[in-house]
């Protein structure tokens, strides 16, 4: 048994444990974790012209349950709580009750009156009091220059029905 080759192989193992281990502790591309088990299975070539079929037994044991270990202490890090996501993930929520906002809210013109100024099949745009929309007609077609009511706004959705001025 060459000395030599045993602590080669030692140092195989040593520095593909600590690769692992920086593969959990720096989350990246997993360059880290890959050269880990590479340098685990070369530890392991090395160490089957060094050891006995039964020390190289428990060895490839050892390293089989390393390998499983850190792979479940990656997944653990990486799922809700873990450190891995606290680093990847955001916590906070920019809500519109604390001020952020995507886009402009319309819900205050629902109601509003205005014409359509082109054909609406179903969408198209319109005019209501000098501010011009994008509109969507709930259901029928409308032709420009229709009287129009916005009834409902979801979103950046903006739903009108054409206004039918009953005169009794």
């Amino acid at each position: 048994m060459p000395a030599n080759d045993i602590w080669f192989m030692i140092a195989l193992f040593i520095f593909g444990g600590i690769l692992m281990i920086l593969e959990l502790i720096m989350p990246g591309f997993g360059v880290a974790g890959i050269a880990g088990i590479v340098s685990l299975i070369a530890g392991i070539v090395v160490g089957s012209s060094v050891l006995t079929s039964g020390q190289l037994a428990v060895v490839i044991f050892l390293v089989f349950v390393f390998i499983v270990i850190m792979v479940v202490l990656l997944y653990r890090s990486a799922i809700r709580n873990g450190r891995l996501s606290r680093l990847l993930f955001l916590r906070t929520r920019a809500s519109k009750d604390e001020g952020y906002t995507s886009s402009k809210s319309y819900e205050d013109m629902v109601g509003r009156v205005g014409v359509s100024t082109t054909n609406l099949r179903p969408s198209g745009t319109g005019d209501f009091d000098g501010i011009k929309m994008d509109i969507i007609a709930d259901g029928q077609y409308i032709p420009k220059g229709t009287k129009i009511k916005i009834v409902k706004v979801e979103g950046f959705r903006i739903l009108v029905e054409q206004v039918h001025d009953d005169i009794a």
